[in-house]
């Protein structure tokens, strides 16, 4: 099992979205098409609660891996949630050849 049974469904998206920093996941980002955002996007905030409550449950020190990847794809919901609410794009309107990059992260692994 990937993921805890109750989010099981949501296994799908572990392929493109269970990635270990915010670089990767803003990478996979410049690399969806709006409609995979989208979807991605709504699925996740659906359940954004009960992962939320789900994974609350627990200190961070205490997470198994199937619930390092459940938090790795809330994680990518908030890099997904701002080209899909506020862009409408997966880049950012009107920035040219300016890209942006995470320093300092700390990785869920």
């Amino acid at each position: 099992m990937n993921l805890p049974e109750q989010f099981s469904d949501l296994e799908i998206y572990l392929d493109k979205w269970d990635l270990p920093d915010f670089n990767s996941r803003y990478a996979a980002r410049l690399d969806s098409s709006m409609e995979e955002l989208t979807n991605f996007y709504s699925v996740m905030l659906a359940r954004a609660d009960d992962i939320k409550s789900y994974l609350d449950a627990k200190a961070f020190s205490d997470y198994q891996d199937t619930e390092k990847r459940l938090a790795r794809l809330m994680f990518a919901m908030g890099v997904v949630g701002p080209a899909v609410d506020i862009f409408r794009s997966a880049v950012v309107p009107d920035s040219g050849a300016s890209n942006f990059e995470m320093v300092l992260d700390i990785e869920l692994s």
